[in-house]
């Protein structure tokens, strides 16, 4: 039976969500317009997407407050030594240090180098903190830019599996990339790339992470 317009409701009619801390990415949120209203957000339960820049000099930096920590965060970065790329070397990461905070599993993707290659121990060198990854093939390869001078693409998924304890209202989830020796400019390379973040990671998500 087909509804009468008695029966309909419009979504401006809808309770809408409250956040008294901006900071503090909610549970909840459906991002929608409401006619009428400076509320950014109705309360329909649905999973929301958060898209975040990240770095776009000498370092890059993502962190985020969530009520519900569970978290898939994917990040699609490349690093770019400019003019201070060493002559004729290979793609060496080891002046850099990639942290991370609030995420108990992490997965880089790694390109292939030959027919019957095997993940390596690591991405070229990259110093990483706060969660022990899991090195994976099929990572984009580095490219050559217009002026000549290599691009190394980073692909990277954190997970955050890990509910709020009765003691938290909130959990910080942070990433950052810069040099471990932030003086030294010898090798300064240009980070740069977006964040993407998930809510409720699925089991398959874990899988693939293991």
């Amino acid at each position: 039976m087909a509804l009468t317009s008695d029966e309909l409701v419009a979504i401006s009619d809808l309770t809408k969500a409250v956040i008294a801390d901006t900071g503090i990415v909610p549970d909840w949120v459906l991002p929608a317009e409401v006619r009428g209203s400076a509320a950014p957000i109705n309360g329909i339960p649905y999973p929301q997407q958060t898209i975040d820049v990240f770095g776009g000099l000498l370092a890059g930096a993502w962190s985020l407050n969530f009520q519900n920590p569970l978290q898939r965060v994917v990040c699609d970065l490349e690093i770019f030594h400019g003019e201070n790329s060493p002559v004729n070397a290979a793609p060496d990461l080891s002046a850099l240090q990639l942290t991370v905070t609030g995420f108990d599993k992490a997965v880089i993707f790694c390109p292939a180098k030959t027919a019957n290659d095997t993940a390596p121990a690591n991405f070229f060198g990259l110093t990483v903190s706060g969660v022990t990854p899991v090195y994976k093939l099929g990572g984009k390869r580095r490219f050559l830019e217009q002026s000549g001078l290599v691009v190394i693409p980073l692909t990277l998924i954190l997970l955050s599996t890990r509910a709020l304890t009765s003691q938290e209202t909130s959990r910080a989830l942070s990433i950052t990339l810069k040099r471990k020796n932030e003086s030294q400019m010898t090798i300064a390379p240009v980070i740069s790339g977006m964040v993407y973040s998930n809510p409720l990671p699925s089991a398959r998500d874990i899988a693939q992470a293991s």
